[in-house]
C-alpha cells in the first residue's frame, strides 16, 4: 500500500473529456503535477475534492517516463470553507496560490514551503480583519522570496554599503534591497519605504507572526511594496493582486 502524503491543490485544468492534470504543493514532494483519470465520471472516487484550496491526503504514483504523476484519490481534511466566504479571504488566499506558482519549485523536498502556506492559509480562513490579512500576506510574500534566495537586504545600503538605520530609505528594485536617501537620488526603479514599513519589514524577516501591528498605514506600504518587488521579479503583474486592492479598500 503506497503512503499517502499532505497535499494543497493548486491548480487544475482538463486533460480529455473524463481527466483532469492536477497541480499539487505536497509536504514531503514538494510541488508536483498529476494525472486524475476519470475525474468527472459520474462514479469517480473524487467528486469535488479537486476544486482549488482544498487540502487532503493524496494518494500519488510515480509514472515511468511521464513528467506526469498518477493521483489515485485524495481525501479531503481541509476543506478551507472559510476562505469561500468572503471576497477578501478568496483574493487573499488566490494571492498566495499565485505566489507560490511562481516561487516554488518542482520536487522540492524541504517541507518548509508546505507549513509556511498551509499556516497562510489556516490564518486567513478565521476570518481576520482586513489589516491582518494584509499583515499576512505581506509576510508571507517575504519569507516566500527569501526561501527562493531573494532575501531583501535591509540593514545595509547597496549604493555605498553604510548602515540604515530607522529610515526613511528607499527600496531598489533592480538590486533587491534598501538604499540610503543620498544613493536613491541617483538610483532607478526606487519605492520609498517609511520608517515604520522599513521596521515591519525586519520584524517578520526576524521571525515575528502575522499579527498586525498598531499602524495601518505600514501594514498597507508593506504589502504593496513586497507585491511590487514580485512584479518585478516576474515581470508581469499579479493577477490577484487587483481584487485584493478592491477589497482592502472596501473594507477602509
Amino acid at each position: 500500500m503506497r503512503p499517502l502524503t499532505d497535499a494543497l491543490v493548486l491548480a487544475r485544468a482538463p486533460y480529455s473529456e473524463s481527466s483532469q492534470v492536477v497541480h499539487l504543493l505536497t509536504a514531503g514532494e514538494g510541488r508536483i503535477t498529476c494525472l486524475a483519470r476519470g475525474v468527472y465520471r459520474p462514479k469517480s472516487n473524487f467528486g469535488g475534492a479537486l476544486d482549488v484550496l482544498t487540502r487532503g491526503e493524496a494518494d500519488v504514483s510515480r509514472r515511468r517516463g511521464s513528467e506526469l504523476d498518477l493521483l489515485h484519490r485524495l481525501r479531503v481534511t481541509h476543506p478551507y470553507r472559510g476562505l469561500r466566504r468572503t471576497l477578501l479571504a478568496w483574493s487573499a488566499a488566490s494571492h498566495v496560490l499565485e505566489l507560490v506558482r511562481a516561487f516554488s519549485w518542482v520536487r522540492d523536498r524541504e517541507a518548509g514551503l508546505f507549513r509556511l502556506v498551509t499556516a497562510t492559509l489556516d490564518a486567513l480562513e478565521g476570518g481576520p480583519p482586513a489589516e491582518v490579512v494584509e499583515t499576512w500576506l505581506a509576510a508571507f510574500a517575504l519569507r516566500l522570496l527569501e526561501r527562493a534566495g531573494f532575501r531583501p537586504e535591509l540593514d545595509g545600503c547597496l549604493g555605498c554599503g553604510a548602515r540604515v538605520g530607522e529610515g526613511p530609505v528607499g527600496f531598489s528594485l533592480e538590486e533587491g534591497g534598501v538604499v540610503c536617501p543620498r544613493c536613491a537620488a541617483a538610483k532607478r526603479r526606487i519605492v520609498p519605504l517609511s520608517a515604520g514599513a522599513l521596521a515591519l519589514e525586519r520584524r517578520i524577516l526576524s521571525g515575528a507572526r502575522g499579527e498586525a501591528p498598531a499602524d495601518r498605514d505600514a501594514v498597507s506600504e508593506v504589502r504593496r511594496t513586497i507585491d511590487t518587488v514580485v512584479e518585478h521579479r516576474l515581470e508581469r503583474p499579479l493577477l490577484a493582486r487587483r481584487l485584493f486592492d478592491e477589497e482592502v479598500a472596501a473594507c477602509a
